[in-house]
């Protein structure tokens, strides 16, 4: 029992002298990509929605705190950073009754809660690579667009309350500052559709993007 009880001590005086505790905070920069797909219409109106078009990136932001732990060359790192993404959509639509088509260009602002859980692996005590969930919950959205009518006087989003995702990327730390590239993607639609005047569009709506971070470890 005794020899038992002092292998456990030893095995848990060399984890504690091994693991590796820093937190801080970091700022990040973002290309956010919203990808809208599979768009039908469900309203009884006469509007028709036609293909949207690829969204154009426009710059981002996340900034918030991180921690990480490691362990033996392996880190588990979770943060929390409040995000600003903003996207511009395109769309085309057709008034069934005169067969008028609108080009349509807005840009869609939202604001939400970030939280990565992210597993990585350390290399030469400086590279490292990692990949994990994200979980997102919106705060707030605001949609303009550039044109428009009677028939687009009103646009909501319909974002759901929280979504999940995925990142995957690589860093660098540099004494006390730690530096990331990540790809997120969206591993569901972030919105049960988009309603347009009074009609109501199912819509696939995906949030994809790239993120250069920097972060300073305590």
């Amino acid at each position: 029992m005794k020899k038992i009880l002092l292998s456990l001590i030893i095995i848990f005086s060399v984890n504690l002298n091994a693991q590796e505790f820093s937190w801080g905070p970091k700022l990040s920069v973002s290309s956010p990509s919203l990808k809208l797909t599979d768009v039908q219409n469900l309203g009884s109106g006469t509007e028709t929605l036609e293909l949207l078009e690829d969204t154009d990136p426009i710059l981002g932001y996340q900034l918030g705190l991180f921690a990480r732990i490691s362990l033996m060359g392996i880190y588990i790192q979770p943060e929390v950073l409040l995000s600003n993404t903003k996207t511009e959509i395109q769309f085309s639509a057709v008034m069934d009754e005169n067969q008028e088509l609108f080009d349509v260009v807005g840009e869609v602002k939202l604001n939400k809660l970030d939280v990565p859980v992210l597993i990585g692996k350390r290399f030469l005590k400086i590279f490292r690579i990692n990949a994990g969930p994200v979980f997102t919950l919106p705060l707030g959205e605001d949609v303009r667009l550039s044109e428009l009518s009677d028939t687009f006087e009103d646009v909501e989003t319909n974002y759901k309350s929280a979504t999940v995702g995925a990142q995957i990327g690589a860093g660098i730390d540099l004494s006390i500052l730690t530096v990331d590239l990540r790809y997120e993607m969206g591993l569901q639609s972030i919105s049960d559709g988009i309603t347009i005047g009074e009609t109501e569009f199912a819509a696939d709506q995906r949030l994809n993007q790239f993120l250069v971070s920097v972060g300073i470890k305590f």
